[in-house]
């Protein structure tokens, strides 16, 4: 029979976890009693055949073939789902089988083994009905007026003083049973309801992580945008529950259109309320997104109004503009890792040291412009990618992900591409757990 952990106990209601605990108990001192047992059997048997005790043998075998049986199936679900009403069974039948073989001892002599099961019963944990039952058979086999051959007769009643000792002696055992049981209810259920409490209370954080997890998936792009012009893949990979990174696509025109990437600093619930927040801030400044400078002034100043002194967010905003003549690409970053420009089989960085939304610093954000071709690859990404760490405490760095990217990005699709280069993290990464949020996107002129 599987002992239950605590933490198993806790997941139960009150009353199964209150007898779950007393099965566990209870089958610790069974399962040696069952022990125990099997040898006084042995050599009962073998003293029955010897005197031809012929009652007393058939209880004896019966008894052997029943605790043979239950310790055979002690591992079965059938003996752990209904074990107390097993053990219950199991010790009225050894009470018979103590009143069969005392049957032709002294008078005196046959009250013993009923002292003693008396108290053995006090180690059992059960209910104030069960320890009755068991206290009663074992008070009722003792009383019971049978001959060597097992028939009643008024003869073989026992002696008042025994009948009386044996009375107190019940009475007493069964109050220390009752009483101990108690003691040992109330003292599981302090700490049961103590963790009990905590468990829900976890289970109730855990859905609202669960809930907010979901919250923040619901806020990412669920498909590139429907461009004839650019075709865009993207992935974004949270350390935790919760992540604090950040993409979105917004399609001012059929010609225009601008890519976010953010990151709030750290990651879990506080990043996220942060993340929504500046998310919700570029849906309302969506008509003014073709001025990136602008919205990142304006966010900056929300983000500072808004959180503490250690809380900050970096982000990079590009615009790309379709005009007849080509596409041109305006680009604004807020303490965010640079875009990188893939064209011709060179690899440019673009974007500067700004300092990240809400640091309180004198925060200048500067414009870059780039004419982009046909082919032309965009790469935007979180720093979680390129301060990844393997088991050697390596940094997977800006230089691999460039030979990443290259590799497939001459014939490659951008889907593609993007595998390309989470293949290639998480083949240097191995079994090393993922310390921070990992956001990759790709985008690429048609």
């Amino acid at each position: 029979m599987k002992t239950p952990t605590f933490d198993e106990l806790v997941l139960l209601p009150e009353s199964l976890a209150v007898q779950r605990n007393y099965d566990a108990k209870n089958y610790r001192v069974f399962r040696w009693l069952l022990v125990l047992s099997l040898m006084m059997l042995l050599v009962g048997i073998v003293e029955a055949l010897h005197k031809h005790w012929i009652v007393t043998l058939v209880f004896y075998i019966i008894e052997l073939v029943f605790t043979l049986a239950i310790f055979g199936a002690r591992q079965t679900q059938l003996v752990q789902t209904w074990f107390r009403q097993v053990l219950i069974c199991w010790l009225v039948f050894s009470i018979v089988v103590i009143k069969a073989a005392n049957l032709s001892a002294d008078s005196k002599d046959r009250f013993v083994p009923f002292f003693m099961a008396a108290l053995v019963l006090i180690v059992f944990r059960l209910r104030l009905s069960e320890q009755i039952v068991l206290y009663g058979a074992n008070w009722l086999a003792a009383v019971l007026p049978l001959d060597e051959n097992g028939y009643f007769a008024t003869a073989a009643l026992p002696e008042t003083g025994l009948m009386v000792g044996l009375s107190i002696m019940t009475v007493i055992c069964l109050t220390v049973a009752f009483v101990l049981t108690h003691f040992e209810k109330r003292r599981f259920l302090a700490v049961w309801r103590r963790e009990h409490a905590r468990a829900r209370e976890r289970d109730r954080m855990k859905e609202e992580i669960d809930t907010a997890r979901r919250i923040q998936l619901s806020m990412l792009p669920q498909g590139s945008p429907d461009l004839g012009w650019i075709e865009i893949a993207a992935a974004s990979l949270p350390a935790t529950e919760v992540g604090g990174d950040y993409y979105d696509y917004f399609r001012l025109s059929p010609s225009q259109l601008v890519l976010v990437v953010g990151d709030v600093a750290g990651h879990g619930l506080a990043s996220g309320l942060l993340l929504s927040g500046v998310r919700s801030c570029l849906y309302l400044l969506e008509k003014d997104l073709a001025a990136p400078i602008e919205v990142l002034d304006r966010l900056n100043y929300m983000v500072r109004r808004t959180t503490d002194r250690r809380t900050y967010m970096t982000l990079l905003c590009a615009v790309l503009d379709r005009t007849a003549e080509g596409t041109h690409l305006r680009l604004a970053t807020a303490g965010h890792p640079p875009a990188l420009h893939f064209a011709r089989g060179r690899c440019e960085a673009l974007g500067n040291g700004a300092p990240p939304l809400g640091t309180r610093l004198d925060a200048r954000y500067e414009l870059i412009s780039r004419p982009l071709l046909p082919r032309d690859l965009l790469i935007l990404y979180t720093d979680g990618l390129v301060e990844l760490r393997n088991a050697q405490d390596q940094e997977y760095g800006e230089a691999r992900l460039e030979r990443a990217v290259a590799r497939a990005g001459e014939k490659g699709s951008v889907r593609e591409i993007r595998d390309a280069v989470l293949g290639d993290l998480a083949n240097f990464k191995g079994d090393t757990e993922q310390a921070d949020d990992i956001t990759l996107v790709v985008a690429r002129l048609r």
